[in-house]
């Protein structure tokens, strides 16, 4: 591990290198390591990031789609990392005050990455985008909506894990128990392995199976924003109301 991660605390070394110490080590914003740890970041998090224009600053559609954009573009540009410290926390927490910052600077400037202004393309997409819900604080909702794209993300990594392995059927049962239960169905074990052609025990052991490795899947990716095992215990703890390893 490089400097960077020494001055973030000292992690152990056997931590692997996460957003936060790839972004603020990175010598050359233009490597292609640099740009992919942006993209990986960007795939995972628009949607939060894309809420937060459309929430809190009261953008449009197409407006909070551009921003999405340009923010995560803005990334790549070395100046715009200046203000990176371990002092600010968490990852999650530096990019949301970076959010807010983006958007008066860009209020400010004439532009430059305005509407695309040049800044590169990343290679996301906002298809799909929703309508954020209200009710609670900007930040309280940031919060959430990050929370939920670490889970479909892992979701689906998860799902194509078991399509590969041929076991769809236990993925199937994973979301019609724990995912999307459906209204007034009787999901009881027994239900469930009658519905499905299988056992109690065949139930009860794939449950398990699936619910430890979406657990492993949620935790690799909190674990890629922060720089020690106690600070992804704090964040699994904030985003989902448990520790990893409860």
């Amino acid at each position: 591990m490089g400097d960077a991660d020494t001055a973030m605390g000292g992690c152990d070394p056997s931590f692997p290198r996460t957003r936060w110490t790839l972004l603020r080590s990175a010598a050359d914003p233009e490597a292609p390591d640099y740009r992919a740890s942006i993209e990986g970041l960007a795939a995972t998090y628009w949607r939060p990031v894309y809420a937060h224009f459309r929430r809190k600053w009261g953008k449009t559609n197409e407006d909070a789609k551009d921003m999405t954009q340009e923010f995560f573009a803005a990334l790549c540009e070395k100046d715009f990392l200046d203000g990176l410290s371990p002092d600010q926390g968490r990852f999650r927490s530096y990019i949301m005050a970076a959010l807010d910052n983006f958007v008066r600077r860009r209020h400010r400037d004439d532009g430059r990455l305005k509407r695309g202004g040049g800044a590169p393309r990343l290679s996301i997409e906002c298809a799909g985008i929703f309508e954020p819900s209200g009710g609670d604080s900007p930040d309280r909702a940031f919060l959430r909506d990050w929370a939920r794209s670490v889970l479909d993300e892992s979701l689906e990594e998860l799902e194509a894990r078991y399509q590969d392995r041929g076991m769809e059927k236990a993925f199937r049962l994973f979301r019609l128990h724990d995912v999307e239960p459906e209204a007034g169905a009787d999901l009881s074990y027994a239900a469930l392995a009658e519905r499905l052609g299988t056992t109690v025990t065949d139930v009860t052991n794939l449950l398990y199976r699936v619910r430890k490795e979406l657990r492993e899947a949620v935790l690799r990716r909190v674990r890629d924003t922060v720089t020690s095992e106690e600070e992804a215990e704090e964040e699994m703890r904030e985003l989902f109301g448990r520790a990893p390893s409860e």
